[in-house]
């Protein structure tokens, strides 16, 4: 069976059309252009001119060419898109569509029994009054995308996702007498004007009919409360209904996560795609102007024939535990109970010492966890954490020396300076240097705003000591045996990493050149949703040597605005470095491989290609890589051979038409979509089926082998070592979002200064 994308093929009711086309070099020239020839011509921007659709018999602009519009050719591909996405809210009369995204045709679902709250509590005996004004719907997006799943067959296909709206419709004051607390949760306006935004602001009080606020965009202080509803956020919905239900709200969520399997997993979200696909297709023929139209004909499948692959299974990473790559698992948290870590034989700190900072009331608690931590846990049958973290590492006598932290009658507020005092006071007495640090606080403590937060205040004394840290909340610190053996590996895995340590690699198949690869990740941070947001790029890199992957400068950091400039530069400098290392030659090749979220523009392309260049010299051949590697489209793909797994004890099925961890599917020329979680990585019966990772090549690469690209991608994700688990994006750019994140938090706490990060600290993985 072919594996299955969740859109529709449209056939075209010709291959061209007479249209126009006018020079338009600025593109905010199109609203003007679009105003005067409304009804007449539909005109898409693109290139530098605006391609026209005629809409009716109508004359040209008088500023417009005659062209004919081939729809083969990419630009009126796209032309065309852009029009099926503004005739869809004619397929679905009556509803009341709204736009989530450019050219997306967004509309919930109005069918009485698709509202999940309201299925869930259906026979409950007694259920609060305000219950029925909560609500969860169905959404459904529908965007055109271009697709090219074979050389040659470039097409419009139309992509359906399917998400839910949270919405709360008990009034202001309707909350607040039943006793809820809305100090800090949104509003909204429920009537908001063309182009208003919804979000008001947010709650300090009600007086009356009246909500003042604490913040707001606009810098109002009140709003009328008849004029607003309480933001239907997760948040929201947590806090009131924990308040209204009392014990019966756990029922909810747990009736919640299954209505909602019955949406996103595998086997249903495939059965509403096949609705809709139903219903589109009776509509025929959809008119787009001047006698063309289209028809939405059956799924998109990619198919293998001809001897071209559409899609093919590259295999799951291997861990590696030796340089010679002779030490191998599957897994990795059972290749580190087999062999050790990567560097075993070459790790210094055989005995490191570790502080623990910790409330002075939960000190006993925090003992008997940094025993089960050192020893491992033996009395749970099938114990993931039997040998603890001393055996399992190698190390020889690690010690943890304790530092409890009194907070008797300390204010909320004071608890981040009580930390940092006791952390200040006991390192200026230290007689040794401390390796790393845990940092236990309680649940309530870790939720605290920047400014005031013990862990980051911690942290950031901890790290102009040169001391990396490991949170740990009181919650985890404090679980039984039965469940903390299943957390302690993680834990174990990043303090290791943040020691120093590398505890495995992934293996790569050997090629004769030297490759380095870089990840830019962004961070975008602020006080709250009002203040103006501030934009942080972090940069990872990642060597290769001899085929294995390890990690080097990875603390690099820098506003947003100047990325491009700190990219030059980390590229150049690690280039020197490695030609001096590696004693390039002439005719020797080497390849850089970029990872971002965002594309690159193509002046900062050209002039990172022209300044590496000029760093190595002409003589050494330079590869180029640009890749985008994205999580949040609307792409899925369906394997309907995959059964699932059964859980254990009998509990169902999980994972069921997800494709194997390792698919990858062509989605256009210079696209792939890469299946990084399969049946075995989905956690729970009824788990979304898991969205694979976008990806995309630069037209300015120069190299431009997209598969072994897109291989390497699905490698990275199993680098981290944050979790025994592969991560969801790759640790290139998985890494510089935490690096960016945690470097611009850090900048709340006074004195802060980074300057430590790529000295004593960078070879450690802080930021884990």
């Amino acid at each position: 069976m072919p594996i299955l994308l969740n859109g529709f093929c449209l056939s075209l009711s010709a291959h061209s059309a007479a249209g126009c086309v006018i020079e338009c070099p600025d593109p905010s020239d199109m609203e003007e252009l679009r105003a005067q020839q409304a009804g007449k011509w539909f005109l898409y921007w693109r290139g530098g001119r605006a391609f026209g659709l005629p809409l009716a018999d109508s004359p040209r602009p008088s500023s417009a060419a005659t062209c004919t519009l081939d729809f083969g050719d990419l630009d009126t591909l796209h032309l065309l898109a852009a029009r099926i996405g503004e005739v869809l809210p004619t397929l679905f009369p009556g509803y009341n569509p709204f736009r989530s995204r450019r050219r997306t045709f967004s509309f919930l679902a109005r069918k009485q029994d698709t509202e999940i709250v309201g299925r869930v509590t259906k026979g409950w005996r007694d259920p609060h009054p305000l219950l029925g004004r909560f609500t969860i719907r169905p959404r459904f997006d529908l965007e055109p995308r271009i697709v090219e799943p074979r050389p040659g067959e470039t097409s419009i296909g139309l992509f359906l996702s399917v998400v839910t709206r949270w919405q709360i419709q008990a009034t202001v004051q309707e909350l607040a007498a039943a006793g809820v607390d809305l100090t800090g949760l949104a509003v909204v306006r429920r009537a908001p004007l063309p182009q208003q935004r919804s979000l008001v602001g947010t709650i300090e009080k009600l007086m009356g009919d009246v909500v003042v606020l604490k913040e707001s965009l606009d810098g109002s202080r009140s709003v009328a409360a008849d004029d607003v509803w309480v933001e239907g956020s997760r948040a929201s919905f947590t806090r009131c209904l924990h308040h209204l239900l009392g014990s019966r709200y756990e029922s909810l969520e747990s009736g919640r996560f299954s209505e909602e399997g019955k949406l996103f997993a595998g086997p249903d979200l495939d059965r509403l795609i096949t609705e809709m696909e139903v219903y589109l297709k009776a509509k025929g023929d959809v008119p787009l102007g001047a006698g063309l139209s289209f028809r939405v004909q059956g799924r998109v499948a990619l198919t293998n024939a001809d001897g071209f692959q559409s899609v093919r299974t590259c295999g799951d990473a291997e861990y590696c535990f030796d340089a010679a790559k002779s030490k191998r698992h599957p897994y990795s948290w059972k290749g580190l109970l087999r062999y050790g870590p990567f560097d075993r034989d070459s790790f210094s700190k055989r005995s490191p010492r570790i502080l623990v900072v910790c409330p002075e009331q939960a000190a006993g608690r925090v003992s008997a966890f940094v025993g089960h931590f050192k020893n491992g846990i033996a009395s749970v049958p099938s114990s993931q954490y039997q040998k603890g973290f001393a055996a399992t590492f190698g190390l020889a006598n690690p010690s943890f020396v304790s530092l409890p932290v009194r907070l008797l009658g300390v204010a909320e507020g004071r608890v981040a300076a009580a930390y940092r005092a006791a952390i200040e006071a006991r390192l200026a007495s230290a007689q040794e240097a401390f390796d790393a640090a845990f940092v236990v606080l309680d649940d309530a403590h870790g939720r605290l705003p920047d400014a005031v937060n013990p862990y980051l205040h911690a942290k950031a004394v901890l790290l102009l000591h040169g001391i990396p840290s490991q949170q740990c909340r009181l919650s985890t610190a404090s679980a039984p045996e039965r469940d903390l053996h299943w957390k302690l590996p993680n834990v174990a895995v990043a303090m290791y990493a943040k020691l120093g340590g590398s505890p495995w690699t992934v293996a790569q198949s050997q090629t004769a050149d030297d490759e380095l690869v870089i990840g830019m990740g962004m961070a975008e941070m602020s006080g709250s949703r009002f203040d103006a947001r501030h934009r942080y790029t972090g940069i990872t890199t990642v060597f290769r040597g001899d085929g294995n992957y390890l990690l080097s400068n990875v603390s690099r950091v820098c506003d947003y605005e100047r990325y491009p400039e700190e990219l030059r530069q980390t590229t150049t400098a690690l280039l020197a470095e490695l030609r001096e290392r590696n004693g390039w030659r002439a005719g020797d090749t080497v390849r850089i491989v970029f990872h971002a979220r965002k594309p690159l523009k193509n002046v900062e392309v050209a002039s990172i290609v022209g300044d590496c260049v000029a760093e190595v010299g002409r003589d050494v051949n330079i590869e180029f890589a640009f890749l985008t590697v994205e999580t949040s489209h609307p792409f899925r793909l369906f394997d309907t051979d995959q059964p699932g797994v059964e859980t254990k004890g009998g509990r169902g099925v999980k994972g069921a038409f997800s494709p194997r961890r390792g698919t990858i599917a062509q989605l256009g020329r210079h696209t792939r979509l890469l299946a990084n979680n399969g049946p075995l990585q989905v956690k729970r019966v009824g788990a979304p089926l898991p969205a694979p990772l976008l990806i995309h090549l630069h037209r300015e690469s120069r190299y431009v082998d997209l598969d072994y690209l897109t291989e390497q991608v699905l490698k990275f994700t199993s680098l981290t070592w944050r979790s025994t688990l592969p991560a969801s994006a790759p640790v290139t750019i998985y890494y510089s979002e935490l690096i960016a994140e945690q470097l611009c938090r850090l900048q709340a706490v006074p004195d802060w200064s980074p300057a430590l990060l790529n000295t004593k600290l960078k070879f450690s993985r802080w930021f884990l």
